[in-house]
């Protein structure tokens, strides 16, 4: 293979990657590097990627086509004066032209030697969130280190790739961008595309082949988690809807809130259900949630306890047909939901490079997926169902004048307690130091994982009950409750004789 230098040269949105064919993806993808305002690209000729090499040897090194093993990696910066002299630099140690580079660092796409699936793993920074009122949540991503000629660059995302049909479907690429966040830890490794498709046929391949792959079932996708050493958490609609083949779809409270639960959780979510063609016909898909659009907390309604995240409008999901972090509106109709692509509007003077009006089919939801840690045992829905009876257990004892709204989520101790508290009392130390060590010397011991639910009155934090999530749904019960209010401890004292919400903390 003859050497070849790393290529440095300007981006244009409206020219095509070397040797990418014209996709949707490929079209998505120009147009969501040119919003976020990149100006320079990096070539490196020679890649080996770790996902491709796995492909690889379980498919494509016995293909009679002779495909080759080696990929190429795209480097994007926002720097439009990125020249060779530049990148020398860096590489050579220079510590402010290594700043300068970091700060302009966008992302990367791996570019494989498969004509019909080019677009490999990709990781690229979100644009810039012109919404602080209502900020994107984003929870599941994480730093991505990548080496460039010895240079180290970083890049806070989720990884996302092209379908592959050889090795894996749509649901095998969702899982997998689930899985770069789920099991990024100390103690799980994250699995290549080929190992996913393995282990969902280790214990359910029910008589199919392994690869090609067809796409995985809902059983393969939940045994391929348990395989990563991870727990499958399952929720399924809850409307009856026609034309879905017997699956039953969502109401809007529902999706919004467990969608919204796991994010905040740092969980991605993988969304199964049905693109709905026209004609009324439906195929099944599988997408990953990676973020969603935080919405307004629903006006305080006296008597009334509503869930803060029944109203989100918009989830950012990675779709193997489009693209990363791709906007999709929740629409309700009739009694359930559907996901209604939604992009916004172009950032760069191309608009025609989006290709905003190529019609996409709606997508039904009709089951989520999360990869949680094996020690957390409670479901989402658990949380919601006992945080909507507490919170009409305290408009109840207010007698009817307090209205409030609630939301739940998974955390970690350490992190609630650095954090969570930190962010909320920062400003006030006294009543920092008295929470942190309230929670560590008053409360019997407490699981690693938390169930939080938070009760406020507007975008006003009142209550924040914390739950145990390693015992059974009947036995679900809380460690404690921390009222940042005066007025809470009154309305908690007769909820706490129906349902129990441990030992009172004032935070006030």
């Amino acid at each position: 293979m003859d050497p070849k230098p790393l290529r440095v040269e300007p981006f244009d949105p409206h020219r095509d990657f070397d040797g990418v064919a014209p996709s949707r993806q490929h079209a998505y993808l120009r147009s969501y590097l040119a919003d976020l305002g990149v100006r320079t690209v990096v070539e490196e000729p020679y890649y080996f990627d770790r996902d491709y090499l796995a492909e690889f040897a379980a498919f494509y090194s016995t293909s009679a086509r002779g495909y080759t093993n080696v990929c190429r990696r795209l480097h994007f910066f926002a720097d439009a004066g990125l020249d060779r002299g530049h990148l020398e630099e860096a590489i050579g140690g220079d510590k402010a032209r290594r700043r300068r580079l970091q700060a302009a660092y966008l992302g990367f796409v791996v570019v494989r030697p498969i004509p019909n699936a080019p677009l490999g793993r990709t990781v690229l920074a979100w644009y810039k969130d012109d919404r602080p009122g209502t900020p994107r949540v984003t929870s599941p991503c994480r730093d991505y280190t990548c080496h460039l000629a010895g240079f180290p660059l970083k890049v806070k995302g989720l990884a996302w790739q092209q379908q592959d049909t050889g090795v894996g479907a749509c649901a095998t690429v969702a899982l997998w961008s689930m899985l770069h966040s789920s099991a990024f830890d100390d103690h799980h490794a994250i699995p290549t595309t080929a190992s996913i498709t393995r282990l969902a046929h280790k214990t359910a391949s029910l008589g199919a082949r392994v690869f090609p792959s067809v796409g995985l079932s809902y059983w393969q996708i939940c045994e391929a988690i348990k395989e990563c050493d991870l727990s499958p958490a399952v929720s399924v609609g809850d409307v009856t809807a026609t034309g879905l083949g017997g699956d039953t779809a969502f109401s809007r409270d529902r999706f919004a809130s467990s969608c919204a639960a796991f994010v905040r959780s740092g969980y991605p979510v993988l969304i199964g259900g049905h693109l709905v063609r026209t004609g009324g016909k439906t195929d099944r898909h599988a997408v990953c949630a990676v973020g969603f659009r935080q919405c307004t907390a629903p006006a305080p309604t006296p008597g009334r306890a509503d869930m803060q995240d029944g109203a989100v409008e918009h989830v950012y999901v990675h779709d193997d047909n489009i693209g990363p972090s791709a906007r999709f509106r929740i629409v309700e109709k009739g009694k359930h939901i559907l996901l209604r692509r939604d992009p916004p509007d172009p950032r760069h003077p191309a608009p025609h490079v989006r290709q905003p009006n190529q019609p996409y089919p709606d997508f039904v939801p009709t089951r989520l997926v999360a990869a949680v840690h094996e020690e957390l045992r409670t479901a989402p829905d658990w949380l919601h169902d006992t945080g909507l009876r507490v919170a009409r257990g305290l408009v109840l004892a207010s007698g009817g004048k307090l209205g409030l709204a609630l939301s739940s989520r998974f955390i970690t101790l350490p992190k609630y307690l650095e954090v969570e508290l930190g962010e909320m009392l920062g400003t006030k130390p006294v009543l920092l130091a008295r929470a942190r060590l309230a929670l560590c010397e008053a409360i019997s011991p407490m699981s690693r994982h938390l169930g939080l639910v938070r009760f406020g009155y507007g975008m006003r934090p009142l209550l924040d009950v914390l739950f145990d999530t390693t015992d059974s749904k009947k036995s679900l019960s809380a460690f404690c409750n921390l009222a940042f209010s005066q007025i809470m401890p009154d309305l908690v004292q007769p909820v706490s004789k129906i349902i129990p919400l441990g030992a009172t903390i004032p935070v006030y």
